[in-house]
């Protein structure tokens, strides 16, 4: 262990300086690289229908077919990938309350599909619009009986709405989100411990690198010295 303290003592400047080019690299690749890849948007809001029984499948609002939806109701839209969105899961959705409770939900996505806060704020406000007007349709559509006449009940199914084809103009549900425009979240690497990580790495590796390339020769001077009188005794 002497020896490879000597050996690393003496190339010491070039060991520190490749560790210290190493964590200056771990440090700028997890600020720029991983942890903006894993940074992703959210958005919470809560909903209140018009008719309070309407069914509201939140899950419904991360559906592939309802980020296609809302991609092509604004040309703006156009670049955003829902296709990879979806299929790699880089978009959720969660539900936060109590049974008994009026629920919130929060939609979160990796912030690498969007230009800016922007256009990530239309887009999720746009999938919890087409989400919602969605639910209102298919609980206008559902068959529904009137209770005043039960002989009906037996007979014939009677419809809320003669004509609810398509997509309602407005919808009748009111939207509230909790912040104007979406908020971000780190990808929950520190910087600092990824550089003094790769500090010590390098360091070990560099000096491994030194040890191995002097000791040969390092050991040949030893053979070649002449020997002491203590030895030649």
């Amino acid at each position: 262990m002497g020896d490879v303290a000597r050996l690393i003592r003496r190339r010491i400047v070039w060991v520190v300086l490749a560790a210290l080019a190493a964590a200056l690299t771990a440090a700028l690749v997890t600020v720029f690289g991983y942890n903006r890849a894993h940074e992703a948007y959210f958005l919470t809001f809560v909903v209140e229908f018009a008719q309070a029984d309407t069914p509201f499948r939140y899950e419904t609002v991360v559906y592939a077919d309802n980020l296609d939806a809302a991609k092509e109701s604004d040309a703006a839209f156009s670049a955003i990938d829902t296709e990879r969105m979806a299929t790699h899961e880089d978009i959720g959705i969660v539900r936060a309350g109590e049974e008994t409770q009026h629920p919130a939900y929060t939609v979160t996505v990796l912030r690498r599909y969007f230009a800016d806060r922007q256009q990530a704020t239309k887009f999720l406000k746009a999938m919890v619009s087409h989400a919602v007007v969605r639910a209102e349709n298919a609980y206008a559509q559902t068959p529904r009986l009137l209770p005043s006449f039960p002989h009906l009940w037996g007979s014939a199914h009677v419809r809320r709405c003669a004509d609810m084809q398509g997509t309602p103009r407005e919808s009748a549900a009111h939207i509230m989100y909790r912040q104007n425009v979406v908020s971000a979240t780190g990808g929950g690497r520190s910087p600092f411990l990824m550089a003094a990580v790769a500090f010590l790495l390098t360091f070990l590796a560099a000096g491994g690198i030194v040890c191995a390339a002097e000791y040969p020769r390092e050991k040949r001077v030893r053979m070649l010295a002449p020997p002491t009188d203590g030895a030649a005794e």
